[in-house]
């Protein structure tokens, strides 16, 4: 009978379920573990920084007081930060979850640092997940900043 996909780890074809132990199931839990509690900090970044930010922004603006603008562009630029490397760590153990569903890795492992080429860290600031959400940020915060200087 011939084979409809690639060769798995098992003896099961890839058109159809992989037959997992005990143990990688286990393992794949671990790992999704990770990758939800990296997804849940990303959220809470994004939602402390829209937070902080809208509010210095806010004030800035009202009272005219560019050194709050200027500390508010900080706020900006240091929870896009650790936004991305909330994404970026996510990313890894994706790529990790990856491997060990199929089997290329050790049952148990936890080293994600394998696949760092698979993701830089320029690729995810780049990405509309960072870039596309403190972007306009960004730009709310320099509009405060001339507000406060020349309005």
């Amino acid at each position: 009978m011939p084979m409809h996909g690639a060769e798995q780890p098992g003896g099961t074809s890839g058109s159809g379920p992989l037959s997992l132990s005990e143990d990688q199931r286990k393992h794949l839990d671990f790992i999704q573990a990770v990758i939800a509690r990296l997804a849940s900090s990303s959220a809470a970044a994004k939602g402390w920084g829209l937070t902080v930010a809208t509010a210095v922004f806010g004030f800035s603006a009202t009272k005219a007081v560019p050194v709050l603008a200027g500390l508010g562009l900080v706020v900006v630029v240091f929870f896009g930060l650790l936004d991305a490397y909330y994404l970026r760590e996510e990313r890894l153990f994706r790529h990790l979850y990856d491997d060990a569903r199929t089997g290329e890795i050790e049952v148990y492992s936890m080293k994600k640092d394998a696949y760092i080429d698979r993701c830089t860290r320029w690729q995810v600031i780049c990405s509309w997940s960072v870039l596309g959400f403190y972007g306009p940020l960004l730009l709310v915060g320099l509009g405060a900043l001339a507000w406060s200087i020349f309005g």
